[in-house]
């Protein structure tokens, strides 16, 4: 699962920016796209896109990002729109926020973790409804979206 893995695709987008080992910065980083951390941040980070922190990154304060890859160490609220990943070498002490959330065995997590649906509120659910020659189900009481299977004999 690292920088250049072929299973996450927006990880391997350009990098935007990087913060190389050794080098600290203190303040607001907000971007676009993916950049990678390996040095030590403190302040706040906001993006829509993808933040990555290598082995070495100290992150301390806040983080709001589309999507979180850690390998290193963050203290602080960290909210991940889409998805949050901590491979092994990394650790958490604060709280974390994200829909999906992916834990290596190694890694760290102390603090808080809330695990909320994203847009789930927009989707409508389906029902796949399929009629083998048997009797007809009753509608459910709610009108739901059916989806059709291709062995549906009602012809509807």
């Amino acid at each position: 699962m690292g920088l250049f893995s072929s299973k996450n695709t927006k990880e391997n987008s350009e990098l935007n920016a990087f913060l190389g080992v050794g080098t600290e910065y203190r303040g607001k980083l907000e971007f676009v796209g993916t950049v990678r951390i390996d040095g030590r941040f403190e302040g706040e980070i906001s993006t829509e896109g993808v933040l990555i922190l290598g082995r070495k990154a100290l992150v301390e304060g806040v983080v709001r990002v589309g999507q979180l890859n850690s390998c290193g160490e963050i203290i602080g609220e960290v909210h991940a729109k889409e998805k949050a990943v901590f491979e092994k070498t990394s650790v958490l002490k604060g709280s974390l926020d994200t829909p999906v959330l992916v834990v290596e065995k190694g890694a760290v997590v102390e603090g808080t973790i809330s695990m909320t649906r994203a847009a789930a509120s927009d989707v409508k659910p389906k029902v796949v409804s399929a009629n083998f020659g048997g009797v007809a189900a009753k509608p459910a009481a709610r009108e739901l979206e059916v989806a059709k299977t291709g062995s549906d004999d009602s012809g509807a």
